[in-house]
């Protein structure tokens, strides 16, 4: 086969993954979360989901950061979101052909694997961090395979990378942590060329942290304190992890049977794909230990992504005519066969139902209202991002950059709810205030236990509202009726509503998170 004749292929095999992807794209109401909070920072509220108060609501600072700056380009938080997917999408299945696939039918294979997985096209888009996972992943290998070809060369860029990916997901450092510890080691000879490398990658997690802990008054996202305080037991959440196994293996086998195929090639290849089989091993564990998620493959892509580079190498690369026949029809019969195979699923897809184990098709959920080509051309028009009346909002501009002067006394906007959060509030824009009952976007509540319920759902853990605590978000003021509860929520109130730099509320700070067994006293 040409050269040029390849080209012409592999350029096919971008547009159809391409063509895949437009036709799929959509929003998640998660995502929905992080869109209000991009609108409020690009608007000038400060980086907070609700203007009067300083809290982070999202996973993901980097990817934050991205859609705000794509936001402040484009001028619509929509079109950055989906630009902004749709490319590092591409890009990082162009490095995955481009660099991993040595011959046409190897890069056939794995685009057809790559658009079979329900998982992987779902989450290629939907406005979540996963697209810059993927590309930050892929990138880490290259980088750590090249290590191997010029030790000398992209020591410092491996680890920088390997700390942008914990910006963009925490919990992503255990797919590639025994890479790096294996890098680390490989390069321990020059200890002071290694030791600058770290000091340099660290930087962006420092500098992130220590933001995080003067602006927010946490060193991490409220979503992790409301997710650690759920009082769900151990032993349940272990069972739930397997439930979300299991439903991926009826809903979307190809992406486990790929992820399985991965672990196997990998435990038997080289030094890199051993390490990458073992960060995969260790985050499948951790998926199981937190019970999964309610969105139905959302934690598997990335190891799904990572198995595909073990794949590519380890066995397309080497497949001849009829083993690669056979893996065609393997992957036919795993992706084609499942109940909603990508290519099949048109504009008028749909699938609305929460299944028993309390488990979601989320873009079936979502599609209709938020998919790029499905929703009312109106759904994605520029949001009017106005709090209204001029008292209102010069009170409410005061209390989210943390001044003092803040006197006036109003009744504030106030909804509650959990679920559909992230749609709902931005329709509604910057003047009112959610509370949000799962704790997600609300400092107390995520450090409350949750309301035990034998018939939890996973990602929903409500909680119960204070008595009092209402009329305090609503005028302003700690109304909490339990006097303990009530000296605590001060404290939160002073880290996320007063004065940015005042001496009161750095001590408090600095109580709550190195010292909060003081705070009971």
């Amino acid at each position: 086969m040409n050269l040029s004749l390849q080209t012409f292929i592999r350029f096919g095999c971008y547009f159809y993954f391409l063509v895949i992807l437009v036709k799929t794209a959509w929003i998640s109401d998660d995502a929905a979360i992080t869109l209000r909070t991009v609108l409020n920072f690009t608007h000038g509220f400060g980086p907070t989901f609700n203007v009067d108060e300083r809290v982070q609501a999202y996973t993901h600072p980097l990817w934050f950061l991205l859609l705000s700056l794509g936001t402040l380009i484009f001028k619509n938080v929509y079109v950055s979101t989906f630009v902004l997917s749709l490319l590092a999408s591409i890009a990082s299945v162009g490095l995955l052909l481009g660099k991993f696939t040595k011959n046409i039918p190897a890069a056939i294979l794995m685009l057809l694997a790559l658009t079979l997985s329900k998982a992987f096209i779902d989450f290629s888009t939907s406005g979540l961090e996963n697209p810059l996972s993927h590309l930050l992943s892929i990138t880490i290998i290259l980088l750590a395979i090249r290590l191997e070809e010029a030790p000398e060369k992209n020591l410092t860029l491996f680890f920088l990378c390997c700390s942008l990916l914990y910006l963009n997901r925490a919990d992503l450092i255990l797919v590639i942590l025994p890479l790096a510890m294996l890098v680390l080691i490989q390069n321990l000879k020059d200890k002071k060329r290694l030791m600058k490398s770290l000091l340099i990658a660290v930087i962006p997690i420092i500098a992130w942290t220590g933001f995080s802990l003067y602006y927010y008054g946490f060193m991490f996202p409220n979503t992790a304190y409301a997710k650690l305080g759920t009082g769900i037991p151990q032993s349940e959440l272990f069972v739930q992890g397997f439930r979300y196994i299991l439903h991926s293996l009826d809903r979307d086998p190809l992406t486990l049977f790929w992820i399985a195929l991965g672990l196997l090639l990998g435990a038997r290849g080289s030094a890199i794909h051993k390490a990458l089989a073992a960060g995969i091993g260790l985050y499948i564990v951790y998926i199981i230990s937190v019970g999964g998620d309610f969105m139905e493959g959302r934690f598997f892509t990335v190891p799904f992504f990572v198995a595909s580079v073990m794949i590519a190498k380890a066995l397309l690369n080497r497949l001849d005519k009829e083993y690669t026949a056979y893996m065609t029809v393997a992957l036919l019969a795993f992706g084609i066969f499942s109940l909603q195979p990508n290519i099949f699923s048109g504009f008028d897809y749909s699938h609305v139902k929460i299944y028993n184990d309390g488990i979601a098709d989320e873009r079936g959920f979502y599609s209709q209202g938020y998919g790029l080509l499905a929703a009312p051309k109106s759904t994605f028009a520029r949001p009017e991002w106005t709090i209204g009346d001029d008292r209102y909002q010069a009170e409410m501009i005061c209390r989210s950059l943390g001044r003092e002067s803040c006197t006036l006394q109003f009744s504030a906007k106030v909804k509650v709810r959990c679920g559909f959060l992230g749609f709902f509030s931005v329709h509604d824009g910057p003047g009112t205030h959610y509370i949000d009952t799962c704790a997600l976007a609300d400092p107390l509540l995520a450090r409350l236990p949750a309301k035990y319920d034998p018939n939890w759902r996973i990602g929903h853990f409500h909680r119960e509202l204070p008595a009092g605590y209402l009329e305090s978000i609503k005028f302003n003021d700690n109304r909490i009726q339990d006097p303990k509860l009530r000296a605590y929520y001060e404290v939160i109130r002073t880290i996320t509503r007063g004065s940015l730099n005042s001496r009161e509320r750095i001590m408090q700070i600095l109580k709550i998170n190195f010292m909060p067994s003081s705070l009971l006293k």
